[in-house]
């Protein structure tokens, strides 16, 4: 059972996010980061991105409560934190400056490689019908650098209309984290984790629906991505 402390802590969460989320609007106006439109965007005027700084701020005071309350694993709680770190760095510098391709890739492989050795966060097994489980030894660090790279992206590409990204991520955690409460008995505060992070995204989701009054940007589609690579590792 969720117990009061912890459902305090997640609206707490939720509410921080929402009363964040203005303030960073602003931010991101005036230090440039701002999707303008044109042939290729459906937004008729300048819109704020950047949104997913509001996300991660909150994700963050909301998962240090849960550690200092429930001592979380510390190496695991603080790789993933430095794994964030990174992430949230490349999105932000892309939403001002507008990474190419490959350097976008660069700062997601970091992330990757820093939660897979320091976190030891990795996919070292997997099973197929017919076949079992398989092991993948040395394959390991390909397989899960590909995992991390092609999740982070593909919510990345999505996020094009109002809410879309931001809804995806929210029914993906939400039953990933439903899953790992209640029919998997290990990593529980893995679920806690994702529930933070989706109470995060719920803060967020009335200043990104339609009509968006703020963009998650690359800080947030990424930050989400690779939060949700990362999450489904531990399954």
């Amino acid at each position: 059972m969720i117990r009061f402390e912890i459902l305090v802590s997640l609206v707490a969460t939720m509410i921080i996010s929402a009363l964040l989320t203005p303030f960073v609007r602003n931010l991101a106006f005036k230090i440039g980061a701002v999707d303008k439109p044109n042939v290729r965007r459906v937004n008729k005027v300048p819109m704020p991105t950047m949104g997913g700084l509001a996300i991660f701020i909150a994700y963050t005071i909301g998962t240090t409560i849960l550690y200092l309350m429930h001592q979380f694993p510390t190496r695991l709680f603080y790789a993933l934190l430095f794994g964030e770190l990174i992430i949230l760095a490349t999105g932000i510098i892309d939403d001002i400056y507008e990474l190419k391709p490959r350097q976008k890739m660069l700062g997601i492989t970091l992330a990757a490689l820093e939660v897979y050795f320091i976190g030891g966060i990795r996919m070292t097994t997997l099973t197929f019908p017919f076949i079992g489980l398989i092991h993948f030894q040395w394959l390991s660090l390909p397989i899960t650098l590909l995992w991390i790279l092609a999740i982070t992206n593909a919510i990345n590409l999505i996020d094009g209309l109002d809410g879309l990204a931001t809804g995806v991520g929210i029914i993906a955690l939400s039953t990933m984290g439903i899953i790992g409460l209640f029919f998997l008995n290990a990593n529980t505060f893995v679920s806690l984790l994702i529930f933070t992070l989706v109470a995060a995204m719920l803060g967020f989701l009335p200043y990104n629906f339609f009509p968006a009054r703020s963009y998650l940007g690359d800080t947030g589609s990424l930050f989400i991505g690779f939060m949700t690579a990362v999450f489904s590792l531990f399954g």
